[in-house]
């Protein structure tokens, strides 16, 4: 991964015994180090989610909906790498369901090296977050160990896999977005929002408690702006600018991130978290009618 750090042997990071062992504190990103182990407080946070936030697509730890991640393994955030292409630390590992042709989200990771991966296996709060070997994964996941299930691309070899991994490698949103010029102020503004949001969000799944009158007045006001800027935006023409793939692509973010957010404050508010459940329905209520103003605005 892209971490400015270096795996060097020394005295101190190998320990003696029966199992070899090598401390690798200095070579994974922070966020590894911080949570590898950890458990959230509440269900949600899920494989999905931790592969997005790893690749810098999202900000924070919390749920993801498999449309979310199909969404963004593609252009422009994402391409797939080539079967034959060297993997990278830090790509991401999909593994996918194939059946009748059909292929669905099963579980995703973040590939570190062709032992190691770093993943969360579910989206229940007794699931940690954890660096595993790549072949306990994929036996988690029953991808067969033949070579058609195991490439770097799912091909029409791979159809009887049931099962099959596939590579990709991202750039992050906030590249993206610093080089789209004609997004509006006030798209812009609301990806800003989102991302203090979702930041308080994964505080609050961790420490147990309640959001913040403040976040939750803060995210509801970020709807209304947003919904109202939608409406707007029908009849003045102010994503024009953009061409078709950029505004679908936008729009389609904001879109995914609403239901996922909601979502995993649904989670929150079985899980007994205090003060959410007015605010999470305004987010459903948000996320319904932006669907139906996003799906206006791309005719």
């Amino acid at each position: 991964m892209k971490t400015g750090k270096t795996c060097k042997e020394s005295p101190s990071s190998l320990t003696s015994g029966p199992q070899c062992k090598f401390d690798i504190t200095d070579c994974v990103p922070d966020q590894v180090v911080k949570y590898h182990g950890a458990n959230p407080k509440t269900d949600g946070p899920n494989c999905a989610n931790l592969a997005l936030v790893m690749s810098k697509i999202l900000p924070s730890l919390r749920y993801s909906t498999p449309e979310e991640m199909s969404f963004y393994m593609r252009p422009p955030l994402c391409r797939q790498v080539k079967d034959g292409e060297q993997k990278e630390p830090g790509d991401i590992g999909a593994i996918r369901e194939i059946l009748d042709g059909d292929i669905s989200e099963s579980h995703s990771f973040v590939y570190i090296s062709d032992q190691i991966a770093y993943s969360k296996n579910g989206s229940e709060k007794t699931t940690p977050y954890q660096l595993q070997s790549l072949n306990k994964i994929f036996s988690s996941y029953q991808v067969p160990a033949r070579a058609e299930c195991r490439k770097n691309e799912i091909m029409d070899a791979s159809a009887s896999c049931g099962q099959a991994v596939a590579y990709f490698r991202c750039q992050s949103m906030e590249e993206y977005l610093s080089k789209t010029k004609n997004i509006p102020e006030k798209i812009r503004t609301a990806f800003n929002n989102l991302d203090s949001f979702e930041n308080c969000l994964q505080t609050s799944e961790f420490n147990g408690k309640g959001l913040s009158k403040k976040a939750l007045t803060n995210i509801q006001d970020t709807g209304k702006a947003l919904l109202a800027y939608m409406e707007k935006a029908k009849s003045t023409g102010e994503l024009s600018k953009l061409s078709k793939d950029e505004r679908s692509f936008i729009i389609g973010s904001l879109q995914l991130r609403l239901q996922s957010i909601a979502e995993q404050m649904d989670s929150m508010v079985s899980d007994h978290y205090k003060g959410m459940s007015s605010a999470l329905s305004e987010m459903i209520n948000f996320s319904q009618s932006f669907d139906q103003a996003a799906e206006e605005l791309s005719k």
